[in-house]
């Protein structure tokens, strides 16, 4: 009777499937370091720039669903000066900044994402008006809710809506002069003895550099738009914030 057959493993041959596996493991390594590399390489070589999704007119406010981010060989860079960008290689994301903001000027569809678009091009010489140590903060409100026709100079409290409850309505600042409507500015007004209706969806005021990085990381907080309340101009309380400045009760909620 036949017996059956016994197969014989040659010397060394698991060794040799060990190595030969080592020795793939490793290859697939270096492949992932080296695919690493070149993708780190390209970045490096590289800024981001944004495109428009849709055309805006002024008004309009920016959303992350208005642009979509291109990315532009770093040798073009110094063709894209005044535009938002995103640099690879550590500045900071600059779109943060203005998404929420309103545009002061029209741009059209796949038209690349410039800071002048939150310039209003009447604005000339904007810049020698404001007072020294001050900074001009542009608020997005809502005039509806005056009950009649606001100008540069008058004084007004402002107040919003946060998130807690439609309820949820603070006092922001009180007795703020008004720098400008619009594009309307209190140089605007020295210059016309008649003063005319306008739209406007924005204010701006005079602050101090902390409060302008305040009131921007308070815009990103409101439900809405600011809304306001004219007062008399030789009415100087300030009942709901005793100390002036901007509400400690609001100031808290940029700490949670």
């Amino acid at each position: 009777m036949a017996q059956p057959s016994s197969t014989i493993t040659p010397p060394g041959s698991n060794r040799l499937v060990i190595i030969a596996a080592a020795v793939g493991l490793l290859a697939v390594i270096l492949v992932n370091i080296y695919v690493a590399m070149v993708k780190r390489q390209v970045q490096e070589g590289e800024f981001t720039a944004y495109r428009l999704t849709t055309s805006l007119k002024p008004g309009d406010k920016l959303s992350e669903k208005s642009v979509t981010p291109v990315s532009i060989p770093r040798r073009f860079k110094a063709s894209f000066e005044g535009m938002v960008l995103e640099d690879s290689v550590g500045e900071d994301d600059n779109l943060t900044a203005q998404l929420g903001l309103r545009v002061k000027s029209p741009a059209n569809r796949n038209q690349f994402l410039t800071y002048d678009l939150f310039t209003d091009p009447n604005d000339t010489e904007l810049d020698t008006r404001i007072s020294p140590n001050l900074r001009l903060v542009a608020l997005p409100v809502n005039p509806k809710t005056l009950p009649g026709n606001l100008q540069p100079g008058m004084y007004v409290d402002i107040e919003a809506q946060f998130p807690g409850g439609s309820l949820n309505i603070l006092p922001v600042m009180e007795r703020v002069a008004v720098f400008s409507v619009g594009t309307r500015s209190i140089a605007d007004e020295s210059q016309d003895a008649g003063r005319r209706k306008s739209n406007f969806t924005t204010i701006s005021l005079q602050v101090s550099p902390e409060e302008a990085t305040s009131l921007v990381k308070i815009k990103k907080l409101v439900i809405g738009d600011f809304e306001l309340h004219l007062r008399n101009p030789s009415d100087d309380s300030t009942p709901k914030i005793p100390d002036g400045g901007i509400n400690p009760q609001v100031l808290g909620l940029l700490d949670r």
